[in-house]
């Protein structure tokens, strides 16, 4: 038999680990200008990784930015969405190194702390003393040993699926739920509200899936729709109206599941409701002057959320004093908080309020 030997020749493009850094920023850039409306997310990921390679200086952005795509999809760092439609979702390890970069972003001085809710005296959610399961890619690897030594044995060797963790037990959680406007007015008038937004929604996954605690993300516009972590990255302003009682009841929905938690609504939005879902599963719309329709609706939303045990706090990302108004009006129907805050500075200031609220 005769063995024929030959160099392995290289791939051409970046290497993984640039090329994983270079993709992480681009998900970061995605959704924040404006962008129009069938655009497919492939094309929005390349002009994204376009514009980051040309700021850092690639002397051929273009190339680049097709041969980063091009690993992305052989490592299968991005793949397609189920359902047949031409949506793009990220793979765990290209989702939590976008989302930490996100959370370092707001928070470059400090490590914050989970964002548990532990009690005097009792064993926190960081502790420990929960029921044994497996590990999930993604989590910081505090194994169990003998778990996980126990489970390789039985197997006869050990892999990555017989690695085991514990959760905590004893303290009180916390749930989330970040209801992000996903109106056009996000990205218009040379103000881009919708990319802090987004980013932090991937902060705040990052941060709270360390100890347990948990996050629904809700993008409403006409509709309110949830969003499944893996599609945080790909997140886009619509043109449409803002459709707030339909993301408060979302919120409401999903927080009466959740247990013996610290229920939280954190709305985040750039004006006042234009639209609601009327009983016959039409949107009524209106985006002129005061709709006395609109108002009841948003305001029985949030009576509703408030009588379900979870507190709000309401991020308004514009100054304008009518829609300040209407949102601090709001608030106070749900016996919740309203901020007016820069857009630049909304990650850094949910951030904060959460971890005073956690103390």
């Amino acid at each position: 038999m005769r063995v024929r030997y030959a160099r392995v020749r290289e791939a051409a493009g970046p290497p993984p680990a640039a090329a994983l850094a270079l993709a992480a920023e681009a998900l970061l850039r995605l959704g924040d200008r404006p962008e129009p409306e069938g655009l497919a997310d492939e094309e929005r990921l390349q002009q994204a990784l376009e514009r980051v390679a040309r700021e850092a200086g690639e002397a051929d952005p273009r190339t680049a930015a097709a041969a980063t795509l091009e690993l992305l999809r052989d490592r299968g760092w991005i793949e397609r969405a189920g359902g047949g439609e031409p949506r793009l979702q990220a793979h765990p390890e290209l989702l939590r190194l976008a989302a930490l970069r996100a959370l370092r972003a707001l928070l470059p001085h400090a490590r914050p702390a989970a964002g548990a809710w532990p009690r005097p005296g009792v064993r926190g959610p960081h502790e420990p003393h929960g029921p044994e399961r497996p590990w999930r890619w993604g989590e910081p690897l505090q194994l169990d040993a003998a778990a996980t030594l126990k489970a390789g044995l039985l197997r006869g060797g050990l892999t990555l699926a017989d690695l085991r963790v514990r959760e905590g037990e004893g303290g009180r959680r916390s749930a989330v739920a970040l209801l992000l406007d996903c109106s056009h007015s996000m990205v218009l008038y040379g103000v881009d509200r919708f990319g802090p937004a987004k980013r932090l929604a991937l902060a705040l996954h990052h941060w709270l899936g360390r100890e347990g605690d948990r996050l629904r993300v809700v993008c409403f516009h006409d509709v309110a729709v949830p969003v499944p972590p893996e599609r945080l990255p790909f997140l886009r302003a619509h043109p449409s109206h803002t459709n707030t009682a339909a993301a408060l009841e979302a919120a409401r929905e999903w927080l009466r599941r959740q247990g013996d938690v610290r229920r939280r609504a954190v709305l985040v939005t750039d004006g006042r409701p234009t639209a609601v879902l009327r009983p016959d599963g039409r949107v009524y719309k209106n985006a002129w002057g005061r709709d006395p329709e609109i108002e009841r609706t948003t305001r029985a939303a949030a009576a509703r959320l408030r009588r379900a045990g979870a507190e709000l706090d309401v991020y308004m990302l514009d100054d304008e004093p009518q829609a300040l108004a209407r949102v601090r009006e709001l608030a106070r129907t749900a016996r919740g908080r309203a901020f007016q805050v820069d857009p630049e500075q909304l990650g850094r200031r949910v951030l904060t309020d959460l971890m005073r609220a956690a103390r």
